[in-house]
């Protein structure tokens, strides 16, 4: 992540094939992507990196994107938090955003829409 990038990204999602996809997409679009796949795991890398976006899945094998959204809500309180998830359904969506998080996404979503939403959350966060 030493070249110039638009912005560095956090992305923490359980499966594996996911956080590859993702990264490698993300890479595409010019950001600098970092990965990780439980609660404890993203968060370790949050307190040592300073990102300027979180990507989290709502379900992961040792608490939910909820649970982590509130730590890094702790941490970094105007870094921009999207969830980027297949689970649940609007009334789930709302109630994860009430507690906590700027945008949710339901997957699969097209890459062109995941980097329109995520360049609004961050120049939202740069005013």
């Amino acid at each position: 992540m030493e070249q110039q990038t638009k912005a560095r990204i956090l992305h923490v999602d359980d499966h594996q094939d996911t956080r590859l996809m993702m990264a490698a997409l993300l890479q595409d679009c010019g950001y600098g992507v970092m990965t990780a796949g439980s609660v404890t795991e993203g968060f370790d890398l949050a307190k040592e990196i300073a990102f300027d976006l979180y990507i989290l899945d709502v379900r992961l094998p040792d608490g939910t994107g909820v649970e982590l959204c509130q730590k890094l809500r702790a941490l970094n309180p105007h870094i921009p938090i999207l969830y980027y998830s297949a689970y649940g359904n609007e009334t789930d969506h709302q109630s994860a955003l009430a507690k906590c998080g700027d945008a949710y996404l339901k997957k699969p979503v097209c890459i062109a829409d995941i980097e329109n939403l995520i360049a609004t959350l961050l120049a939202g966060a740069r005013k």
